[in-house]
């Protein structure tokens, strides 16, 4: 049985606030404070469209359907998991009323409660920001979030923004078969995760009847009873049955009471007020990996159980379905050394499946170590997981060369590159 020595509070209760509790409960006593029930993850639903989109499903409906099963699924093993730790899970809203203080206003108008912690770590996400113009109305205007808001599948769409949430809207609303036309204010796509795939999956949308329309920057939304119409700055009318527009995120630690002179955090994430931490989004809108990884570092160091700060080097940041999209470390780009590219084809996997299109490049530095890495495959963060840990180990390129995974597999193609190299 545990003595507990620590109070903490986490405020939030998506990826980084649950991987908070479940470090710290063994150690502490966890109070775990959530508007929502724990283990929401903005993007969960999104990724379910993805994937059934990409698998062939066509009907809307049983896609929202299967989506709020996932949400309410996880949401469900994420409650059980932090109750089996004895975390003590509130619902509600909170803030900060000092260091070592949180105010709880329940749901339910009930009266507020304080809670006095040794440590408080702030894992509530970051606030949805739209441009003027372009904020959602929930029928015709969606937010990038808001698919299952979608009855049936629209004939005409538009999408609104950039970035990796760009993409995958138009990915998705494509397979759906609407025909999709991509407002994109910069002069092309850009991810800004992986550079080095912007074009190739700009054609690949193109191809699939994907219209791009480049510096269209998006000035007003009218939406009407049966269409929405977008007017843009030089202006042009784009008329659609549905615009959908890619969120924009903005942290603001002061709605949850922590004085922007006090937001300054140190390498394990601790503000000017001692013992109060910022983890995921609520420091700076990042990956889900990034941000559980964060919350544990916080959780460890609040808990004086860890000398080191989170070290995200390692991680595989992935985006897309069918063809996935993962990027991992350093490409020459970024400042790698070299780089060198294997395409699917070349192992015996892309054959036996069927998927040709796809590639995998590697990237090391001078000292001839491990770097980075990226794929476009069906399984692109499955095949970079093992990379990931050869650059966790140090490994050098002709080290992953010697090294021989399942054959055939997708897997198989990052020692299959490194061996390009060694010849």
């Amino acid at each position: 049985m545990k003595t507990p020595t620590l109070q903490l509070v986490i405020i939030g209760g998506g990826p980084a606030g649950v991987e908070a509790a479940r470090t710290a409960a063994p150690h502490a006593t966890v109070t775990l404070v959530s508007a929502e029930a724990p283990g929401l993850w903005r993007p969960l639903a999104s990724r379910v469209w993805l994937a059934a989109a990409a698998a062939g499903e066509r009907s809307t409906r049983a896609i929202a359907e299967r989506a709020a099963r996932a949400v309410a699924a996880w949401q469900e093993q994420c409650t059980t998991l932090l109750a089996g730790l004895e975390v003590q899970m509130l619902a509600g809203r909170a803030r900060l009323a000092g260091p070592g203080q949180v105010v709880v206003e329940p749901p339910d108008g009930a009266p507020e409660q304080r809670l006095a912690a040794d440590a408080v770590i702030i894992a509530t996400g970051a606030a949805t920001v739209f441009p003027p113009g372009l904020e959602p109305n929930h029928v015709r205007i969606l937010a990038d979030t808001e698919l299952g808001a979608l009855e049936e599948t629209p004939r005409r769409a538009l999408v609104i923004g950039d970035g990796t949430s760009g993409f995958e809207l138009c990915h998705i609303l494509n397979l759906l078969g609407a025909e999709v036309t991509w407002l994109v204010p910069e002069e092309a796509p850009r991810t800004r995760l992986a550079p080095e795939v912007d074009g190739y999956l700009t054609r690949m949308l193109e191809r699939r009847g994907v219209v791009v329309a480049p510096e269209a920057h998006v000035q007003q939304l009218v939406a009407g009873e049966r269409e929405v119409m977008a007017i843009t700055a030089d202006g042009e009318r784009r008329l659609a049955d549905v615009a959908m527009v890619v969120s924009n995120y903005r942290s603001d630690p002061e709605a949850i009471g922590l004085p922007a002179d006090q937001a300054t955090v140190d390498v394990y994430g601790q503000t000017r007020w001692r013992g109060v931490y910022l983890v995921g989004d609520a420091l700076e809108p990042c990956a889900a990996s990034v941000a559980m990884a964060q919350g544990r570092a916080a959780a460890q160091h609040a808990l004086r159980r860890s000398s080191g700060p989170a070290d995200t080097r390692h991680i595989v940041l992935t985006f897309m379905e069918r063809p996935q999209v993962a990027k991992l470390g350093r490409l020459t780009t970024e400042g790698a050394y070299g780089s060198v590219t294997a395409a699917l084809t070349e192992g015996l996997a892309a054959h036996i499946h069927e998927t040709p299109e796809g590639f995998l490049t590697l990237a090391w530095d001078q000292a001839g170590r491990i770097a980075g890495a990226l794929a476009v495959a069906p399984t692109a963060a499955d095949m970079l997981a093992p990379v990931a840990i050869a650059m966790r180990m140090g490994m050098r390129l002709e080290d992953l060369a010697s090294s021989y995974g399942p054959h055939p597999s997708l897997s198989e193609l990052a020692a299959l590159a490194a061996r390009k190299m060694d010849r």
